[in-house]
């Protein structure tokens, strides 16, 4: 590629990357989860013992609450502010592919490794919002790469430090996972190679140490103040969430139209023409892969294989091996283009083009047939979409007409890259409380309550700035309700609503429309409305 469009592409992940991240407000539940954790971080001052609603949280280790906090301390209360982590977080994934793919190969692979990764809709999106697998993907991507530059020997030593440094990173953003994977992936990959020698060097000493140095204070630390802590995070967390579940079980097939979808539209280039495929197959078949190619075969499969077998399964669990397979795609779309391949490319070109008329299709027929209020918000993004990709297959269709694969190739990441943000835009349309939180901040007073009913709303916790009370079920906050003495939060049943309905004290409720109109003849005085949203409404017992 030209020095111009390396120079496009970059701008245009810069861009997309980082150009929306404040636009809209946190998505329940989970991205409020996560803002409100460090917030309480900072009002309790407390940076040991994670807290949610004000219980002990203990799911997952603290470092991403450590930077959103500091972000929230530096910066202020802001969602962009919480998001800059996950959006950096995929650069420096980007930019480690773009080096990976740069010290196995050459520059070119690099380059298109780099945008690649840029490119695949499921590695954006979890960039774009603050949960934990951007983090942790940036971070055992950072550890597998420095591995490998270790291995072939570019100074040893340092990058080594460097891997057992990300990993420790990696161990205090998800937990021991990130220990066990990186190790099974350099391992198996040693004795595919026949060289277990090189564990000599990779088991350092100083590694090691730094490795500890950096886990353990918080580990000895929490588990110090928090007896329950070691129980409640391996055994229930870990072990008993792989071998165990009791929530996102999945068959064994789940993760390959994740992985298939999460790489659109360059997984259908592979799909559609498998003669070009088939040499790379036989060489893998033959166990005559290069040892770089096998490197991110190992990577790949290893992360893929594992979450398959996991009993509980979530479809962002196989990001970390999203930068490798971006790689091998590198050289897949390096030997279609030097083989001056262009059927390939032309079939990549038409399926982008079925999609693009595809998605346009969606948008006319899908007010007539989809009975769903959100969905006039998201028929803008997804006519977006199809213009967006319309365009590109045609514009790309027309360079591998003029025999000109490699702008074609720039003109679909481009496109693609476009395309993300184009239709990133439906996010609007995302369930989220921030307008009722704000109300509910701007009339409640420290000592008035906020009642959740039947269902833990975290957006109306983080916006409210104030603990909820909840009714019925604790859900995720089961275990922390149970440690300490937390009765007045947490109401069985409808009654204790009911009987302080009646009292003096300010209530607010959130509460869905239906349930309400059941509720409505046990409340008295008659509740007012005040704020709503979606399904769910907010009502108070005073005037």
């Amino acid at each position: 590629m030209s020095r111009l469009w390396v120079a496009l592409l970059w701008l245009a992940i810069a861009v997309v990357y980082l150009g929306a991240i404040g636009a809209y407000p946190f998505a329940d539940p989970d991205e409020p989860r996560y803002a409100e954790i460090p917030r309480e971080m900072l009002e309790l001052r407390d940076w040991v013992t994670p807290h949610l609603n004000y219980v002990k949280y203990f799911e997952k280790p603290p470092l991403v609450y450590w930077l959103t906090a500091l972000s929230f301390k530096a910066f202020g209360l802001h969602e962009w502010s919480a998001r800059i982590w996950p959006a950096l977080s995929g650069l420096a994934g980007i930019g480690m592919a773009y080096i990976l793919g740069r010290a196995m190969f050459d520059p070119w692979t690099g380059q298109a490794a780099a945008a690649l990764l840029a490119a695949a809709p499921l590695y954006f999106g979890l960039s774009q919002v603050l949960v934990l697998d951007a983090p942790l993907t940036a971070l055992m991507t950072v550890a597998l790469g420095c591995v490998w530059l270790a291995y072939t020997g570019v100074r040893r030593q340092l990058f080594t430090v460097v891997a057992y440094a990300a990993t420790a990173l990696a161990v205090l953003t998800k937990g021991p996972t990130a220990l066990l994977l990186p190790g099974v992936i350099v391992v198996l990959f040693l004795l595919l190679r026949r060289d277990l020698g090189a564990l000599r060097w990779l088991c350092s000493p100083l590694g090691l140490l730094v490795f500890a140095a950096i886990t353990l204070p918080w580990y000895v630390l929490v588990s110090a103040r928090n007896p329950e802590f070691l129980n409640f995070f391996v055994v229930k967390q870990h072990f008993d969430r792989f071998f165990r579940p009791d929530e996102h079980k999945q068959p064994l097939w789940f993760f390959v139209p994740i992985v298939l979808a999460g790489f659109l539209p360059w997984s259908l280039f592979v799909l559609l023409t498998p003669r070009a495929t088939a040499p790379f197959l036989r060489r893998l078949v033959r166990q005559q892969l290069s040892p770089p190619v096998l490197y991110c075969v190992v990577w790949s499969a290893v992360i893929f294989v594992v979450f398959s077998c996991s009993q509980s399964k979530l479809g962002t669990y196989v990001l970390p091996m999203f930068c490798p397979t971006a790689i091998l795609l590198a050289r897949f779309f390096r030997s279609v283009i030097e083989g001056d391949n262009l059927p390939v490319l032309t079939r990549g070109c038409m399926a982008v083009l079925v999609l693009g008329a595809t998605a346009l299709v969606a948008a006319v027929i899908a007010p007539f047939v989809v009975a769903d209020p959100q969905v006039p918000q998201v028929v803008p993004s997804i006519a977006g979409a199809g213009v967006v990709l319309v365009l590109t297959a045609l514009s790309a269709r027309a360079a591998v007409r003029r025999r000109q694969p490699q702008t074609a190739f720039a003109l679909l990441l481009l496109g693609v890259l476009v395309l993300q943000g184009v239709a990133f835009t439906a996010r609007g349309a995302a369930t989220q409380y921030r307008a009722m939180g704000t109300t509910i901040r701007r009339l409640a007073q420290p000592q008035d309550l906020v009642v959740s009913f039947r269902q833990y709303v975290l957006g109306v916790n983080f916006y409210a700035r104030h603990r909820v009370v909840l009714t019925g079920g604790r859900g995720e906050l089961a275990f922390g309700s149970v440690q300490g003495d937390h009765h007045a939060f947490f109401w069985d049943g409808d009654d204790p609503l009911v009987q302080a309905w009646g009292t003096p004290r300010h209530i607010f409720l959130v509460i869905n429309r239906t349930d309400l109109e059941v509720l409505k003849p046990r409340l008295r005085p008659a509740p007012r409305e005040v704020a709503a949203q979606g399904k769910k409404v907010t009502v108070v017992n005073f005037d």
